[in-house]
């Protein structure tokens, strides 16, 4: 859900990128980022996203909440790097689905591209004009999520 034209339930972990700004096509001279860039991006972090916030444990490990400003769900699973990408296996709370998603990373100059690779939902990624470049700017130093989350009843 990288435009997320709907923030549903059973996206918890795609949230994490619902309302990120759209960039212009990945630049021909973009380089794939190596697995410990794509790990430093993410490793001991929240991501703050629209609707959600999700904390990227060292450990490979994520807890997040969803729904703002009042928490509708908790949701909870891993997360790891292989090459330039980032997957994130999630179940919230009450839900026996695994939802699955992934993000690639480029560099180009100083600015960083960022792809939906996987979506939870089984939809295509959009190859052509996909690629959000505020993924920076969204993830903050620490765990910003496990007093919420363990407030809202999560396990």
């Amino acid at each position: 859900m990288r435009a997320f034209p709907i923030c549903l339930l059973g996206a918890v972990l795609t949230s994490f990128v619902c309302g990120s700004a759209w960039a212009d096509k990945l630049p021909k001279d973009a380089v794939k980022l190596t697995a410990d860039e794509v790990k430093a991006i993410y490793s001991g972090k929240t991501g703050i996203w629209k609707v959600s916030s999700i904390y990227y444990a060292p450990d490979g490990t994520i807890k997040g909440i969803f729904g703002k400003p009042k928490i509708t769900a908790t949701f909870k699973g891993t997360w790891s790097v292989s090459g330039n990408e980032m997957c994130a296996k999630s179940k919230a709370k009450g839900d026996p689905k695994i939802y699955t998603d992934c993000n690639k990373f480029w560099r180009s100059g100083k600015k960083l591209y960022d792809l939906w690779s996987v979506h939870y939902d089984g939809s295509k990624p959009d190859l052509k004009g996909g690629y959000a470049t505020d993924t920076l700017k969204r993830l903050k130093k620490g765990d910003l999520v496990s007093k919420k989350f363990a407030a809202a009843g999560g396990e």
